[in-house]
């Protein structure tokens, strides 16, 4: 099936490859016009960073269509993000920690991809988009959602919140999908936590599953709010029928991702639940096995 695409060019790598352009030629003026080899090899050697490495490292342009975005570059596989896989876009600092950010600090921010990406990830692989205003409209042509980290973005929410209280409207959003999604997580779970609590009872102990939706806040509520959330399991571990909060042990697992679109809630499933519960549960029994559900409490 044919997807149309929609391009945005990294200026990153634009601006690298015309720098890198003026010092070779200013490498081969030396060289040959100046005879003078010292500062025709600085000149080479500045041209040969500022074209290679970029090249490899960093991606030329973005490809948009109605599944996702990828990062495409010359040599390297390219890095893929579907919409459906992404809880979450936000402006953040430049990174020149990465090696496809190396030159970060010539061009402003970017658009950074909170999400699984398609197929391995690679160490080049961070889902930075570097921001521009082309970028910047086919993110929210494309993607249901709303991009975060803009300066002075917390003075602009109070003042978009009093007027909303003002004028007594409030956006309704649709929530079939991401209650469907939240139920179908709730089954899954059910049934996997089984083994968990069989084995939770060689030690005496019960396995108690809460869920709960938390806000950007950190705001715990039993009931969805009108704003982005995180749908989270919170698993009690203790000794049967106990009461004392001192004497019970949380863990706490992401489920599922959810932000407001322009009509309804989008939930991005963590695809790591399972996993991440069973490494924390081992961890906890053998601590517990070890020195006691009193004193693992009293330490964590």
């Amino acid at each position: 099936m044919n997807k149309t695409k929609q391009f945005a060019l990294n200026k990153l790598f634009n601006i690298c490859i015309v720098l890198g352009s003026f010092f070779a030629w200013g490498s081969i003026i030396w060289v040959f016009r100046e005879n003078d080899i010292a500062w025709g090899l600085g000149f080479g050697v500045v041209a040969l960073l500022l074209i290679v490495l970029p090249a490899i490292f960093t991606p030329y342009c973005y490809a948009f269509d109605s599944e996702g975005v990828s990062l495409c570059y010359i040599f390297l596989p390219v890095e893929r993000y579907l919409w459906k896989d992404i809880h979450a876009i936000k402006i953040e600092a430049k990174d020149t920690s990465s090696s496809s950010d190396i030159f970060g600090f010539f061009w402003g921010n970017v658009f950074s991809i909170k999400g699984t990406n398609v197929g391995k990830r690679r160490f080049y692989m961070n889902g930075h988009i570097r921001k521009s205003f082309r970028a910047k409209h086919l993110l929210e042509e494309y993607w249901d959602g709303t991009i975060t980290g803009y300066l002075f973005e917390d003075v602009k929410n109070w003042i978009n919140k009093r007027k909303v209280k003002k004028q007594s409207q409030i956006k309704l959003h649709l929530t079939d999908e991401v209650a469907a999604m939240e139920r179908e997580t709730r089954a899954e779970i059910r049934e996997w936590l089984k083994p968990f609590i069989e084995q939770a009872k060689q030690y005496n102990l019960d396995v108690k599953a809460n869920y709960f939706y938390i806000t950007k806040d950190f705001e715990e509520l039993k009931s969805r709010p009108k704003e982005g959330y995180t749908y989270t399991l919170v698993a009690e571990i203790a000794h049967f029928n106990e009461t004392d909060e001192n004497r019970i042990v949380v863990i706490s697992i992401d489920l599922i991702y959810v932000r407001l679109g322009k009509a309804a809630y989008r939930g991005v499933v963590n695809k790591h639940i399972k996993e991440e519960f069973e490494f924390m549960f081992s961890d906890v029994l053998n601590e517990i096995n070890k020195n006691g559900i009193e004193v693992y409490c009293k330490n964590n």
